[in-house]
């Protein structure tokens, strides 16, 4: 077995702390403290409309690919099964 190390120790002094500053219901402050703070959330906010935007159209792309795929194989079938 090894003996414990001086980051061991460390690492269970900053969990010892972690979980005494949860206990105590410290939270963290979420309003930037400075403009540079400011004006990257806003980037940031910016920058996760357009991720959510992009979602948006690949999840009507990716359906309008499925249908069409869908129709393609109806189709198939009722042309194979002589109804077209």
């Amino acid at each position: 077995m090894t003996e414990n190390g001086e980051g061991v120790e460390r690492l269970r002094e900053a969990l010892r702390r972690y979980r005494n500053t949860r206990a105590k219901g410290v939270a963290v402050e979420e309003r930037p403290g400075c403009v540079y703070g400011m004006l990257t959330r806003e980037q940031l906010g910016d920058l996760v409309q357009d991720i959510e935007q992009l979602k948006a159209t690949l999840n009507r792309i990716y359906v309008s690919v499925l249908l069409m795929l869908v129709g393609l194989v109806v189709n198939t079938l009722l042309e194979r099964l002589g109804l077209l």
